[in-house]
């Protein structure tokens, strides 16, 4: 990772931009560093622009988030991935209605209890088609 002094242009308020990503969803801190498996004092150093993510924290950003990584690099465009219209959008990862269920689950089985994450847990391996 860069450090502050090396930052600059653009990519040095990415940190800032992160952040305010993170508090539209709202997703803590430490939630958000566990969904891409990062320490959370790494995410707070990239939050404080005293550091940039590494190519493998962005790409997991992509992955696991509706995060716009366009945006998230260059201050430009929207906030969230941009929909494309798809007959396979399920499958592409960019079906809306998917990613905020998804988010969704993810803050419940991170700040639930144990029943919680068992009933989770239950219903979805019950639901899958596939198991």
């Amino acid at each position: 990772m860069m450090r502050n002094e090396e930052l600059s242009g653009t990519a040095s308020f990415l940190g800032s931009r992160l952040r305010q990503w993170r508090k539209t969803l709202p997703l803590k801190s430490f939630e958000l560093a566990k969904l891409i498996k990062i320490s959370q004092g790494s995410l707070s150093d990239i939050e404080n622009n005293k550091s940039l993510p590494s190519a493998d924290t962005i790409a997991k950003l992509y992955q696991h988030t509706d995060l716009n990584v366009v945006w998230l690099l260059t201050g430009n465009g929207p906030i969230n991935k941009p929909q494309h219209p798809s007959s396979n959008e399920e499958l592409s990862g960019e079906d809306a209605d998917l990613n905020e269920l998804i988010q969704k689950l993810v803050r419940t089985y991170y700040r639930g209890d144990a029943e919680k994450k068992a009933h989770l847990k239950g219903f979805l391996l019950g639901a899958d088609p596939g198991e």
